[in-house]
Order: structure tokens, then C-alpha cells, then sequence
């Protein structure tokens, strides 16, 4: 979920949190990981590697344009359905993704600054970023095939951090700071089943979500500082996420919660965390992952 960043100031009191905020947090340095090679249809393409979460997620913010020979590969462990955000990105790309074979899943251009981002119609284990235009010259299509150098497949893509709830394991993107939390997970198509976002925040407090520009329906669960989980509330969409109107409804905490996370609609049911009623099985706390509790990935 995310936020507004017209009324954030006045509703920050009341810890209300909206989904249609924007990215302020400032540029990093572009991702510096190790080089290796790929063809795509037919061209050889050098590429820079980016294989940590942290890296995943802000790749873009100071990426420069690339030449028909350049790339930069977003590689994970598994097939997932990532999402690749250009918000704060000075030059448009276009986007290859492919799974772990090397199977062309989709195709799909990414504008400068463009915060709605993308997210591959399949799940895929890799986002290629190239020069706009060149899939179209290459007559690249769905099916095609991407040759993988040698480094490429010997490369040990980072995993999500991992939250366990009694036993049960999700894999979990992190909104760790004040920028992140705005954003979470608006503008989203579709997520894996087992993926999720963890909103971390500094110290306990009432939390309220509304969904503007959530475009998924969501499980949205409140654990406090030690992670005890304190409620889950099934969270639908609005008719208009777009356009959620002034009288909104809001999904909140009950109780002071610092950690909130977001899962598919009826994953705290199908997982047994909670009955066919709601009700949270007695004792269930979280594993969290350390980067949550630090509020840093270092």
C-alpha cells in the first residue's frame, strides 16, 4: 500500500497512510555489480549484473542511456513476478523479461520516471533494461530465446529477506524508509503467491492504511515491536483505486504495531495463521527478517 503526498502532513498524526504517495527519497549511485555477457537475437549484449534486493530496487535512479551493446540484468533466484519502477530514472528503457531458461515471458517499454512501473505478464527470473527501440529491431517476440553466458548462470541471485509466521515462510520486499512505505505496493498488477511487503517503521504506533492505487486485493496483517501479531483485515479493492473518493475506507491496526505486512487476499486463511473467521491462532508471532528490525539493509 501507499500513500499521498498531498495529505500526508496532516494525517501523519493519526499514522494514516495513503497509496497514491511519490517517490522523494534521493538518487544512489548505480548498482556497480560484476559484468557479463548475453546474446538477444542474434547481438551481443554486455551487461552489468545486479543480484542484491537492495540494488533490485533502486537500479534505475541513476542509470545512464544505454548503447545497442549495453544492458543491465535484474536477476533473481526464481521466477516471480517483479516489479521494475523507473520513478526518479532520467532516460527511458525498454524492458526483456525472461525466466530462468532463458524463455522470453514479455516484452515491455519503461519510461523515465514513470511511477507506476512495470510488471511482466509471466513470473520471470530476469528484467533486462536496453536502449529503447532495440527489441523491435532485433524483431525480438514472446518464446524468442537469450543465450546466457557462462557467468550469468553461475550467478547467485539474492533472495528476498524471509518473514516466518508459525513455520510459515514468505518471501518479502521491504519498505524501510519513509519514501518506501509512501509507495508499498501501488500500481501493482499481480504478485506472487507467497511474496509480500513488510513496512518497517522506527518505534510502535496506530497504523491506518487506505488503498488508492492498489490494484490488487491484500491481506494486510499488524504485528507490534516484538512480532506478535496483533490483527489481519482483508483488505479489498475500491470500485475506483484510482479515484478512492473522499469518504474512504481504511484498514488498521489494533493496537500500537510497528511491522505491517501486505499479502495476497486470503493468504493468512490458506496458510492457517488464521481461522475461517479471522481469528489469529493463539500465540502467533513473526520471524522477522533483521534488515526490518535494523530499518537498513547493512
Amino acid at each position: 500500500m501507499t500513500r499521498t503526498a498531498g495529505v500526508l502532513l496532516s494525517l501523519a498524526v493519526f499514522g494514516l497512510l495513503a497509496c497514491d504517495g511519490a517517490h522523494r527519497q534521493p538518487p544512489v549511485s548505480p548498482p556497480s555489480g560484476p559484468t557479463a555477457g548475453l546474446t538477444l537475437g542474434g547481438r551481443k549484449i554486455d551487461v552489468t549484473l545486479v543480484l542484491t534486493e537492495k540494488d533490485r530496487r533502486h537500479a534505475l535512479r541513476r542509470l545512464e542511456p544505454h548503447t545497442e551493446s549495453q544492458g543491465t540484468l535484474l536477476a533473481w533466484p526464481r521466477d516471480r513476478f517483479c516489479k521494475i519502477e523507473s520513478e526518479g530514472s532520467r532516460v527511458p528503457f525498454d524492458l526483456v523479461f525472461f525466466n530462468k531458461s532463458g524463455t522470453i515471458l514479455d516484452l515491455r517499454p519503461l519510461k523515465a520516471n514513470d511511477e507506476e512501473g512495470v510488471v511482466p505478464k509471466l513470473p520471470a527470473a530476469y528484467a533486462l533494461l536496453v536502449a529503447p527501440g532495440l527489441p523491435q529491431k532485433l524483431g525480438l517476440k514472446v518464446d524468442d530465446r537469450v543465450t546466457l553466458s557462462p557467468e550469468i548462470l553461475s550467478a547467485k541471485p539474492e533472495e528476498l529477506p524471509e518473514m516466518r509466521i508459525n513455520g510459515v515462510s514468505a518471501a518479502v520486499e521491504l519498505a524501510l524508509s519513509e519514501d518506501e512505505r509512501q509507495h508499498g505496493l501501488m500500481f501493482r498488477l499481480r504478485m506472487s503467491a507467497d511474496d509480500g511487503m513488510l513496512f518497517a517503521y522506527p518505534d510502535e504506533g496506530e497504523r491506518r492504511f487506505w488503498m488508492a492505487n492498489t490494484l490488487i486485493p491484500l491481506d494486510i496483517a499488524f504485528f507490534s515491536a516484538d512480532g506478535t501479531l496483533l490483527n489481519v483485515n482483508e483488505t479489498p479493492m475500491y470500485d475506483n483505486p484510482r479515484v478512492p473518493g473522499a469518504l474512504y475506507a481504511t484498514s488498521d491496526s489494533k493496537g500500537a504495531a510497528r511491522f505491517v505486512l501486505e499479502m495476497n487476499l486470503g493468504w493468512f486463511k490458506k496458510k492457517g495463521i488464521v481461522d475461517g473467521s479471522g481469528r489469529i491462532v493463539p500465540g502467533t508471532k513473526a520471524e522477522l527478517p533483521p534488515q526490518a528490525r535494523k530499518g537498513n539493509y547493512d
